[in-house]
């Protein structure tokens, strides 16, 4: 991670030029450093030619919409996204979480607002001066890093999305313990960030397909617990 400014190095990708400009002058002033792109297409390139904390990216853009941006990202990287949105449906919602999304905030926003989503975000991928690796916890085939944010399976490192893997801390600290779905949306997502629920069940499909289902119970009417069988 740069965080070479106050706050962190935000690429902003947003094909409504006063929208775009306005969120960014929101941003910088927050502490931010922003970079910007009119469509998807862009924001990649503009991607690949900085080190970048997390990026905040429209959904309906021309030549590549942010859901197409996300999935591009994730193929390579687990930079934070945070997508933008006129439509606060819960299929929109899921097609972005789906695609790797960290977070959703719905237009109109306040900007001040979105920069303290940012900041949460960006809470759960500091990793702080590396250590010796003095704390690694095991499970099963798993090995994971809180420190450096590692995951090996059976020797292979898994590459988790912040999200993925402050969702995976969570239920190391609670392993045994059934956490219900609004629990982990309050440790995981921060209080009051989501209601839908959703969220949580995209996000758990993902970590088991990346570090084995059986690793996950559900507990019918419950919610979700790591096991180490």
């Amino acid at each position: 991670m740069s965080r070479n400014t106050p706050e962190g190095n935000v690429l902003l990708v947003e094909d409504d030029e006063m929208l775009r400009e306005t969120t960014a002058l929101v941003l910088e002033r927050q502490g931010f450093a922003v970079s910007t792109a009119g469509d998807g297409v862009e924001g990649l390139e503009v991607l690949g030619r900085g080190e970048f904390d997390v990026a905040v990216v429209d959904v309906m853009m021309p030549r590549m919409d942010g859901i197409t941006f996300a999935r591009r990202v994730r193929e390579d990287s687990d930079l934070p996204i945070i997508l933008l949105t006129a439509r606060d449906l819960p299929h929109d919602q899921l097609a972005g979480f789906h695609a790797g999304a960290d977070d959703y905030v719905t237009k109109p926003f306040d900007g001040e607002v979105l920069a303290a989503r940012l900041r949460a975000l960006l809470r759960r991928t500091e990793t702080g001066p590396q250590q010796p690796d003095t704390t690694t916890i095991r499970v099963a085939d798993l090995a994971v890093d809180p420190e450096g944010m590692v995951v090996t399976r059976g020797g292979e490192e898994v590459a988790l999305s912040a999200t993925e893997f402050r969702l995976l801390e969570v239920l190391l600290d609670h392993r045994g313990r059934v956490l219900s779905r609004p629990q982990l949306l309050e440790l995981v997502w921060d209080i009051g960030a989501w209601g839908d629920t959703h969220v949580v069940e995209v996000t758990v499909q993902r970590l088991r397909r990346k570090i084995g289902a059986e690793r996950i119970v559900t507990v019918r009417g419950a919610g979700y617990k790591l096991v180490d069988e």
